[in-house]
């Protein structure tokens, strides 16, 4: 595959992630007062780590002496994603909004650019510079549905608080995975830091679990779990390591501009809600972001290793 196949394959399915996102903010919201955070979180990547039991198996009989030699390195990759990520997102769950939540999340493009200043010596272009001011722009008019003065009457929470300590975590997995390449193939690499990301969840899902008891299994709740442990876990991950890999986290994160609109998007549907003109502005804004993000040529030679 050429290098330029590589770099719009890697932008597809960073889009896809955002997709499925914004739906994994939608069902962490719905279904807050049924299945507890800890226990969504751990019940998710246990479906997902059950699925990728093979992939697991292989990373071990393949990569057994790379593994142990970077035993710390995985631990911190695994924590800051699988593990303090998504149980931090579904915490948040608790005490706000979907849409808060997702609107805390596209500050992931500044809080990546910093982390990689901080960790990699990245210097910020004008470029990257406007890139982040048009996507956040584009978020607002999305959020505010063109009024920019009812940014002023939006309301943060710990929930909203704790959502920014997930954004962080991420921006940081980001910058990391770039700075610690992994070479091992992609999937093998997401079933390692899965299992490492399940063993950092357990105590706290015992612990969880010794104060609200388990939860109903019901359809809704099942198909809630299914959801979260495919879309969300298995693909998006793989996605978006791919993406890091080829594109760089400073053009991957950009891409969370995307999910609120997807969310907004998913609202029509499922929800009976319309889309205004302040979306499709919004749109235009964030997309010329993207643009403007990935305007360099693609990287040459892409050092992804193949599943």
């Amino acid at each position: 595959m050429t290098d330029r196949k590589h770099h719009w394959l890697a932008l597809a399915g960073l889009a896809g992630t955002s997709l499925f996102w914004g739906g994994n903010a939608l069902v962490a919201r719905a279904v807050h007062d049924s299945i507890p955070p800890l226990a969504l979180s751990f019940w998710r990547w246990a479906l997902c780590g059950l699925l990728m039991l093979p992939w697991m198996v292989r990373a071990w009989q393949r990569h057994r002496a790379f593994i142990r030699r970077h035993m710390l390195q995985i631990w911190i990759l695994s924590l800051t994603s699988v593990a303090a990520f998504n149980s931090l997102l579904y915490l948040a769950a608790q005490h706000t909004t979907a849409i808060n939540i997702t609107l805390v999340n596209t500050l992931m493009p500044l809080a990546t650019v910093l982390c990689a200043t901080l960790l990699l010596g990245h210097r910020l272009s004008v470029r990257e510079s406007l890139a982040i001011v048009l996507g956040f722009a584009g978020v607002l008019v999305v959020i505010t549905e063109g009024e920019l003065a009812r940014v002023l009457s939006l309301s943060f929470n710990r929930g909203d608080l704790i959502m920014a300590l997930a954004m962080l975590s991420w921006s940081l997995y980001s910058v990391l995975l770039k700075k610690w390449p992994m070479p091992l193939p992609h999937l093998d690499l997401l079933a390692v830091l899965v299992a490492f990301g399940l063993l950092q969840i357990l105590p706290f899902y015992l612990w969880e679990l010794s104060r609200t008891g388990p939860f109903a299994l019901t359809p809704a709740n099942l198909m809630a779990l299914g959801y979260v442990a495919i879309f969300p876990s298995l693909l998006a991950y793989a996605f978006w390591n791919y993406g890091v890999a080829v594109a760089g986290p400073g053009v991957a994160a950009m891409f969370s501009y995307v999910t609120p609109l997807l969310a907004a998007a998913l609202a029509v549907p499922f929800l009976g809600e319309s889309l205004l003109p302040a979306h499709y502005v919004g749109g235009a804004l964030l997309f010329a972001g993207l643009r403007l993000s990935q305007t360099r040529r693609p990287p040459q030679g892409p050092t992804v290793a193949k599943p």
